[in-house]
């Protein structure tokens, strides 16, 4: 029987062309034997912090593919309500704080043009993928609506934090496509904070303990 939870197996450093020294690893879920990529990297403190470097993909109640087609799951994980994200996790992981997500930016770029280097190289509409220079590949995985309809896959992708903001929401950040393409496609690049309905379903980075 696999352990509860498996520390990575292959370790790469390598550094990215902001100049900020990271390594790879792998993660096995025991509770379904799924392998997630890892990506770490040291904050401003010195501390090596470990991400999941692809969207988390455990099926529990409130966890949804995209437009309830299984075939999704492979590149975008699944989207998960607010609460089902927080009860998701397994052992040794937790859904991303609000504070390690703008470490996270702040990390690659900041808020204006972080996206280019945290989204994924394919998968973003009318030219609006990013480079990946990160390694921690966001699709553009789109949003269930609390009504259960489903949009914005290959425009948007976001994502939950463990930060309530009223009644009825929590805090996300989301990752934009760019926009037409008769834009300056400026948005391609951001990292947006929002609150989105804990109601509807969106996709869930984790943290390692």
């Amino acid at each position: 029987m696999l352990k509860q939870h498996v520390f990575p197996v292959l370790t790469i450093l390598f550094f990215t062309n902001v100049g900020i020294a990271q390594s790879t690893g792998t993660f096995v879920d025991s509770r379904d034997g799924q392998n997630y990529k890892t990506i770490s990297f040291k904050d401003s403190t010195g501390e090596a912090i470990t991400w999941m470097a692809q969207n988390l993909n455990y099926k529990v109640e409130g966890s949804y593919s995209y437009d309830d087609n299984e075939n999704n799951r492979k590149e975008l994980g699944l989207l998960y309500t607010w609460e089902a994200a927080k009860k998701a996790c397994p052992s040794g992981w937790h859904l991303a704080t609000d504070s390690e997500w703008a470490t996270l930016v702040n990390q690659f770029g900041g808020k204006d043009s972080a996206g280019e280097a945290l989204k994924s190289i394919k998968g973003w509409n009318e030219e609006g993928n990013g480079t990946n220079s990160s390694g921690f590949d966001a699709p553009a995985g789109g949003h269930r609506r609390p009504d259960g309809s489903y949009f914005a896959q290959g425009v948007l992708g976001i994502f939950w934090t463990s930060l309530p903001n009223s009644d009825g929401s929590a805090w996300a950040w989301n990752f934009h496509y760019g926009g037409p393409p008769s834009s300056n496609k400026k948005n391609f690049k951001k990292a947006f904070r929002w609150d989105s309905p804990v109601s509807g379903a969106i996709s869930v980075r984790l943290v390692r303990d």
